[in-house]
């Protein structure tokens, strides 16, 4: 479901606000309630370098190389300079990674968590320092696209997330349908409001809208209403179906945008006919996961980093 809001949200249709207002940022809560702290420094560089970095290197260079080959199928020059490009994908630029820069913050945000202590207070504290520094950035009127200072606004989700671990039990045992309606109810009237009240998030640009609270609250309540999908869609068939999208989720996030870019070529596009075109889209990588787990592992971040 995570996925879905993500791809639908690509294609800008009516009500993408309100998308916005939590697709990416449940993949920063989720990052944080599965997160483990590595024994040592050096293992948590191998498995950031071989987990997230390789394969945001190849699905970025991918993503241009599509953008490259379709210009000049039209005749469009394509103007890139390839040093200038892994040059300032090294530096973090967001316009080199398209939507990848997400992996090259988780590298950030599991970095940073890998060499502070296991205190709640120092926890905290970051919560409070990175929340400021994204404030004082829309203060001051900053727009920057960058992975690295994408940091500020995607590590208080994270450590949200962080923080829920300590519900792990009570969550697996959670089971009470009329409480799920309720509580699903209720986070879509907020996600309504935060994206009704607040400026449209752009969190590629470090943005929150104008609302940090809003940003939050908005952040948390989609998380919710997906969780409490995920709980009636883990009743349906076809989980084999969820496992493959869920174990290639890297894939789909970061490469979906190449078909997104295609399909809003065509004229009059409906809201309804973007959630289709996202629904399929999502179809599709199911066989690609699956062969790119038999033939091209590293690509989904699979080599042991010991």
């Amino acid at each position: 479901m995570a996925i879905l809001s993500i791809i639908w949200g690509h294609f800008f249709s009516a009500g993408h606000v309100y998308l916005y207002v939590f697709s990416v940022q449940t993949f920063c809560l989720i990052s944080g309630f599965l997160y483990k702290k590595n024994s040592s420094l050096i293992i948590c560089l191998r498995k950031c370098f071989w987990q997230l970095f390789v394969p945001t290197v190849i699905m970025s260079l991918i993503i241009h190389l599509a953008d490259f080959f379709l210009c000049r199928a039209r005749g469009v020059p394509y103007i890139i300079d390839w040093l200038w490009f892994f040059k300032w994908l090294l530096l973090g630029n967001r316009w080199c990674m398209g939507p990848c820069w997400y992996f090259y913050s988780l590298i950030v945000m599991r970095l940073i968590m890998q060499v502070l202590p296991d205190k709640n207070w120092v926890l905290c504290l970051l919560f409070c320092i990175l929340s400021g520094g994204a404030i004082l950035l829309h203060e001051n009127g900053i727009v920057v696209s960058n992975a690295n200072v994408n940091v500020l606004v995607c590590m208080p989700f994270f450590l949200i997330g962080f923080f829920l671990k300590s519900l792990r039990v009570w969550l697996i045992k959670f089971n009470n349908f009329w409480l799920e309606i309720v509580i699903g109810f209720a986070s879509l009237a907020l996600i309504w409001c935060c994206g009704t009240y607040n400026d449209p998030v752009w969190m590629y640009l470090c943005g929150y809208g104008s609302n940090y609270l809003l940003y939050i609250v908005g952040g948390v309540a989609g998380t919710v209403v997906l969780y409490v999908l995920s709980l009636w869609m883990a009743k349906l068939p076809y989980r084999n179906m969820v496992t493959s999208l869920s174990k290639g989720s890297i894939l789909v996030i970061g490469l979906h945008i190449i078909l997104v870019k295609r399909l809003m070529m065509l004229p009059a596009r409906s809201c309804e006919e973007d959630l289709f075109f996202s629904i399929l889209i999502m179809l599709c990588f199911i066989p690609i996961i699956r062969m790119t787990e038999l033939f091209f592992p590293v690509l989904l971040g699979r080599k042991k980093c010991y």
